[in-house]
């Protein structure tokens, strides 16, 4: 559970209770004394359940609870609840209990009520406890009478069964029970070992074979079970519905695997359950994924497509709109427009507001300057991505164009000899998120082959480049498109065996995902992330059909659930959907190719994320199995992908965390009329910060003491083990 979220809970409920009912109270609990001991509920086990389903008394292990706490006063008067230590066991409606405040006298006084986690259900003012229908967990609740307080347990425990295929028992009997090992009955996708965050649509889940009569989905872990039927599928797939995805994501706990079987009945016989397991991180992705699309069945063109994590893409700006770049705090976007003859036509900027929009900031009858640019955290000032006088290695640009640093508003060169002075080809750059260091391919020194870093101070007229050090050298292996983990203390970038993810018509171009620490120099060849576990390769199509096919990494700016997210393009297969044999028109062929003198993207290149480990540099393999962005149109090919926050909200506006706030916090100021908490973006108050708040150090983060750390001036909470 997230302490500090239920801080914010337990301000708001205090705050909706009037004075009067207070001061109502306190006449009836003044007093105290030596503490009581009360019984265990009311007795009755099944009193005050609701429909869809039950309780019981008593703590999970039978043991009961006194639910009192140390009081103040003198007239020997002790609180309790009634019921004590409920568990509900609900089957998809929602499920209610009402608890009541008693006093030691026998009176039932009028109390405030409070529960530390609400995602588990909602309590009203009349201490009635409503489960939502398909949230499993625990949670505590309060009763404050005076300055009397006492508590309880609240347990939900879940158990859904759907039969969406409309199976006789007889059938549901089989698949239960399963049956003997089918070897060509295996997961496609997701992969074992996958890390979601919350908040995303439900994954589709893929296994191999031609097709199945029916099928068996079973998810079980700690309170929480679903069954799921459904009938026949060619090829063997199902999409989980969405409520029961999220069900999972907010039952789950952050340590804890969800363990997922399939079990498939074909001919009358069954076979399976074939199992995998899957973590959740305990936060939902922040901002928005903007990223290159070709042959759009939404413009019949390419465009920059941007998706908000759990949405379909969108079309962001359409047409021919290429090598684009966004800024950290996602107000700010870079690119071309209209490539021909070697360079895009013109290229400029965009300013991106909150709503969605985005307006001309500025244009330039030139290709090249606006090309694949590294943006400052605030999109202000760019430094080019320099185009060699020997011919440019990135497909898309020509003709020598050294690098430079940018106003964006007006396109007008800064001076900044320092960078000059250092670098006259740096290709690829990018800013770290506190745009404190500059990573680049150092073309100057070796075409391709050397990743280097400079420290920068923006503060300084004019900026401060400095400290130029390399950081990744390579014999043979393009190292290109650098993108710091959220703490600038590491460096992911491609390494292949050139810049781009294929040559013209489909030429093969191989690459893997790469990091490298930025003080050490130390390598890690990101493994799990590249489709191996150790020596062995994971991907379900074998290394020739799917290995080496990961480019272009992006990370998002700040951390969420105790990861970093990298953002990359990989032309692997996505499950039995674009893969070989598979059911999107395309998929055999991973490279693309020529049609009628221009060339055709293939399906297969798509965006993919995966999780990192914020303690990396403690970590062997820091990287987990990636899992495909939903929401991509599926015919498109997708590529260069930039993970950057939405633009930032004013104080007044309603908010999830404070990542989303120009002012860096997001708290409760009241609740609806269901009773659940409304956040809005505050002014900074007194006290800790909480997750996603902003900090200086980790000591002002309100669980400094639980491992919270400040990472890119927010507070983030580590990584799970």
């Amino acid at each position: 559970m997230n302490t500090s979220r239920s801080r914010r809970y337990a301000w708001a409920w205090s705050a909706v209770l009037s004075l009067a009912v207070i001061l109502a109270s306190v006449g009836a609990a003044c007093g105290g004394g030596d503490n009581g001991t009360a019984s265990n509920g009311s007795g009755n086990p099944g009193g005050g359940a609701g429909s869809g389903g039950a309780f019981e008394g008593g703590l999970p292990d039978g043991s009961g609870g006194t639910g009192v706490l140390p009081v103040d006063g003198s007239a020997g008067q002790t609180l309790t609840i009634d019921p004590q230590d409920p568990v509900l066991t609900v089957t998809g409606t929602p499920l209610s209990v009402s608890f009541k405040a008693k006093l030691s006298d026998g009176t039932t006084p009028q109390a405030n009520w409070v529960l530390d986690d609400v995602k588990i259900g909602a309590i009203d003012a009349t201490g009635k406890f409503t489960a939502k229908g398909m949230v499993a967990g625990s949670a505590q609740l309060t009763a404050t009478v005076g300055n009397l307080t006492a508590t309880t347990s609240v347990k939900v425990i879940v158990k859904i069964k759907e039969n969406q295929g409309q199976l006789d028992a007889a059938a549901q009997a089989a698949l239960r029970t399963g049956g003997t090992s089918d070897p060509s009955f295996a997961w496609l996708y997701p992969y074992d070992g996958t890390i979601f965050p919350k908040g995303l649509r439900a994954p589709v889940v893929q296994l191999n074979g031609a097709s199945v009569d029916a099928i068996r989905v079973h998810v079980a872990f700690g309170d929480f079970d679903y069954e799921g039927f459904w009938g026949a599928s060619t090829p063997p797939r199902v999409e989980l519905p969405q409520t029961v995805w999220d069900a999972i994501t907010q039952s789950s706990t952050a340590q804890g695997d969800v363990v997922v079987q399939v079990t498939k009945l074909q001919g009358g016989a069954a076979s399976g359950p074939v199992q995998e397991s899957w973590k959740i991180a305990q936060g939902s992705l922040k901002g928005i994924v903007y990223y290159n699309t070709y042959v759009s069945a939404s413009t019949k063109t390419g465009a920059v497509m941007r998706i908000r994590p759990g949405n379909d893409a969108e079309v962001m700006l359409d047409g021919c709109t290429v090598c684009h770049a966004v800024s950290a705090k996602g107000n700010v976007l870079v690119a071309g427009v209209n490539w021909a003859n070697g360079n895009p036509v013109t290229s400029g900027s965009w300013n991106l507001a909150a709503d969605g929009t985005a307006s001309p900031r500025y244009s330039v009858g030139d290709g090249r300057p606006f090309s694949f640019g590294a943006l400052t955290p605030d999109g202000d000032r760019m430094v080019t991505n320099a185009v060699p006088a020997t011919g440019s290695p990135i497909r898309g640009l020509d003709g020598d164009y050294p690098t430079r640093l940018l106003d964006t508003a007006t396109g007008q060169e800064l001076a900044a000899p320092s960078l000059t002075s250092a670098v006259s080809y740096a290709l690829t750059p990018v800013f770290s998120p506190d745009g404190t260091k500059l990573a680049f391919n150092r073309y100057d020194k070796t075409p391709g082959h050397t990743l280097a870093i400079l420290d920068v101070d923006l503060t300084q007229s004019p900026p401060l480049f400095s400290n130029l050090r390399d950081l990744v050298e390579s014999a043979d292996r393009v190292l290109a498109w650098p993108t710091f983990t959220p703490d600038g203390k590491a460096v992911l970038y491609h390494e292949g065996d050139g810049f781009d993810t294929s040559g013209w018509g489909g030429v093969p171009r191989n690459a893997d995902v790469r990091l490298v620490d930025t003080s050490t120099g130390a390598v890690k060849p990101l493994e799990r992330l590249n489709g191996y576990n150790g020596s062995a390769f994971y991907l379900p199509y074998g290394e020739a059909e799917e290995a080496h096919l990961d480019y272009e990494p992006s990370i998002l700016p700040v951390p969420v659930g105790g990861y970093y997210w990298v953002v990359f393009t990989s032309r692997r297969a996505y499950g039995n959907t674009i893969a070989p044999g598979g059911t999107v028109a395309g998929g055999d062929n991973k490279w693309g190719g020529v049609v009628n003198g221009g060339e055709v993207p293939s399906p297969r290149k798509k965006i993919w994320i995966a999780a990192l480990d914020l303690d990396h540099a403690g970590s062997g393999d820091p990287s987990h199995p990636a899992f495909y962005l939903p929401g991509q149109e599926l015919e498109a090919g997708n590529m260069r992908a930039f993970a950057a926050l939405e633009p930032c909200k004013a104080q007044g506006q309603s908010c999830e965390s404070g990542a989303e706030c120009c002012d860096g916090f997001c708290r409760q100021t009241s609740v609806d009329d269901a009773g659940v908490p409304v956040l809005e973006c505050v002014p900074p108050p007194a006290g800790c910060s909480n997750e996603d708040e902003a900090c200086t150090t980790a000591a002002d983060c309100c669980d400094f003491s639980s491992g919270f750390l400040c990472i890119n001036g927010r507070c983030a909470m580590p990584t799970p083990h």
